[in-house]
């Protein structure tokens, strides 16, 4: 038996009108907050985030960074999402990917590879270390039914003092010539900065898992899953494999993440090299992408629009880099409340 689950036009119409209602309502509020508390004007101020992170050089390029691991992060919860298996330790899994990289890069510094062959290799590490990461919680829910939100969150807080403990003081990637808690860095032949090699990754991601979540009977078996448990467990659908393998996948894609942040960006492993929590800001791009893969480098372009642009934002108009958490809190709760009242916007499209 072959089960097609397709959006009708109505559904898609809602979805629209849900997550355009909520983004200009958390805008509304925070255009008030700003005029009530500051006495600015917020036009101006909102006006900074965009021109500040898309039209000057250092706003683009750090607007770049962003994008890249957000959206692969996105992509991986997106999936895991449509199942209903609630991934919150993407940044545990980036972390781990990190770490296997930075473990992959001193195992073969010393050793005369091509440039290209070495990245190759500890990009394919920390893939293996996210995904490993990931696959701790999808073992655990699969066999023993623990709660992967639970699982995940835990996870998240022993990746973080693991890696502290690597670079602190006492610890043995410690840099000894450094003031803070930092590891060696990275050799050069390592550096991976080149954007279009960076954005050919993203495109390759975004393919893949489109292609694996809506041309695939696995892709199929998600919806399912996420519509409906009973109905899985009549056609016998195997829940524990598509959980482990959910893990795999989402740890990958973070993991992958985390390599690319130690090679393109920070080149070391430091106890603040998550600081902004890059896993828990892509639960919010992958909501507001509707787990589609294909919007997620849009939703993801949006939050790193955001948060370059609050950065400068509060340079120049002295409004706290803190409202954009506020903005994506109040455009997520919307996103929710409105999600549940989905089936009253369905009547009034369907009377009119």
């Amino acid at each position: 038996m072959r089960y097609m689950l397709k959006e009708t036009k109505s559904d898609l119409v809602v979805d629209i009108l849900i997550y355009l209602m909520a983004f200009l309502l958390a805008i509304a509020l925070g255009a008030f907050l700003i005029w009530f508390l500051l006495k600015i004007n917020p036009f101006s101020a909102l006006s900074i985030i965009v021109s500040s992170s898309l039209f000057t050089p250092i706003g683009l390029s750090s607007t770049f960074e962003y994008l890249v691991p957000l959206t692969l992060i996105s992509l991986g919860l997106a999936i895991s999402y449509r199942a209903k298996y609630w991934n919150i330790g993407a940044d545990g899994q980036l972390i781990f990917g990190a770490i296997f990289t930075m473990q992959a890069i001193f195992s073969v510094k010393n050793y005369v590879i091509w440039p290209g062959l070495a990245i190759l290799f500890v990009l394919i590490m920390g893939i293996l270390g996210g995904a490993l990461y990931g696959l701790i919680p999808a073992v655990l829910k699969a066999k023993l039914n623990v709660n992967e939100v639970l699982s995940t969150l835990m996870l998240n807080f022993i990746a973080i003092y693991f890696m502290t403990w690597l670079v602190d003081v006492t610890g043995p990637w410690k840099d000894p010539y450094a003031a803070e808690l930092e590891s060696y860095p990275i050799p050069y032949k390592f550096y991976l900065e080149n954007p279009l090699i960076l954005l050919s990754i993203i495109i390759i991601s975004i393919f893949l898992i489109y292609l694996l979540a809506e041309k695939t009977p696995f892709g199929r078996y998600l919806k399912i899953l996420g519509s409906s448990k009973n109905t899985a467990d009549y056609i016998g659908l195997n829940k524990t494999l598509t959980y482990i393998y959910l893990g795999l996948i989402s740890g990958a894609l973070s993991g992958l993440a985390g390599a690319l942040q130690i090679l393109s960006i920070s080149h070391i492993l430091s106890s603040d090299f998550d600081s902004i929590y890059l896993g828990y800001l892509s639960i919010f791009s992958t909501w507001l992408s509707a787990l589609n893969p294909l919007y997620v480098v849009f939703s993801s372009l949006l939050m790193s629009v955001l948060i370059t642009g609050g950065y400068f934002m509060a340079g120049i108009a002295g409004v706290s880099q803190l409202f954009i958490y506020y903005f994506e809190g109040v455009t997520f709760v919307s996103i929710i409340v409105f999600q549940a009242l989905k089936h009253r916007f369905k009547k009034v499209i369907k009377n009119e």
